[in-house]
This record gives C-alpha cells, sequence and structure tokens, in this order.
C-alpha cells in the first residue's frame, strides 16, 4: 500500500510538472491576463481554501479539462496530505505577480503565500484570453 502511494505522489509531482510552466518565459515580451489581479487572487485564495479543507472541486473550479484529467481527486488528497505535512495549514497570500509562462500562449499569476510551517509560492498558469487555469503547482519561497 505505502508503494502505491509512494507512485501515486510521484506520478503527480510528474503530472503537475508536466503541465507546469516553468523554465525559462517563453513570452519575454509584455505579459498580459485575461483576469485582472483581483479575479487572480481569488481564484488563488480559493484553490488555497480548498486545499485547507481537501474540497477537491473547489481546489479544481477554475481549471480546465485537461488539468482536471492530469490531476484527480485521489492524487489531490494524496498531495494535500504530503503538502500538510510539510507546510502545515494555508494561512495567507502576502504577494501576488503576474508573469511569463514558458507557453507563449500563457500567463503565470505567483501567489507567495504564508502556511504554518513554511512560505510557498502557489503558481497557476491561465490562457492569455481565457479564465481556466491549465497549470497548478508550488515550490519553495525563498
Amino acid at each position: 500500500m505505502k508503494t502505491k502511494i509512494t507512485t501515486l505522489f510521484v506520478l503527480l509531482i510528474v503530472a503537475v510538472f508536466v503541465a507546469a510552466c516553468s523554465g525559462a518565459p517563453a513570452n519575454a515580451g509584455e505579459v498580459t491576463s485575461a483576469l485582472t489581479e483581483a479575479e487572480a487572487t481569488a481564484i488563488g485564495e480559493n484553490a488555497l481554501n480548498a486545499l485547507n479543507s481537501g474540497d477537491y472541486a473547489a481546489w479544481s473550479r477554475d481549471w480546465d479539462n485537461n488539468l482536471k484529467g492530469a490531476i484527480n481527486e485521489e492524487a489531490f488528497l494524496q498531495y494535500r496530505e504530503q503538502a500538510l505535512a510539510q507546510a502545515g495549514q494555508f494561512q495567507s497570500i502576502l504577494s501576488v505577480e503576474m508573469a511569463p509562462s514558458t507557453r507563449a500562449d500563457s500567463v503565470r499569476w505567483v501567489f507567495t503565500c504564508q502556511f504554518e510551517k513554511a512560505k510557498v509560492r502557489f503558481i497557476m498558469a491561465f490562457p492569455q484570453d481565457g479564465k481556466l487555469a491549465n497549470t497548478v503547482m508550488t515550490e519553495p519561497a525563498e
């Protein structure tokens, strides 16, 4: 059973990184988004509060179908268990930044967040002309 959980967690990480907009930005020019900062922040807060409560429907509410297909509820709950063990509960968003994505058609919204045990960057990428996320990932904040 532990092997299955470890394997599933590794697969979740792989799925997230395959979908992720990491590395050098492809869009080096002006970054634009169909979302305002207030809209992006509301989406981020919803997802982070859903991480706290374990509510997959709320967590994935603003995702496109490809992202929902890559990360199902079981994978989310296992990721949540690991994230809460390492960082604790989400407490607040400290800052919000719109940034280029590795995908020329997308933009990243980067939320630097305070969790109980650590600062974490919660990153969601959206098509520049859309309001459904095509990427979600976390990374330690320095």
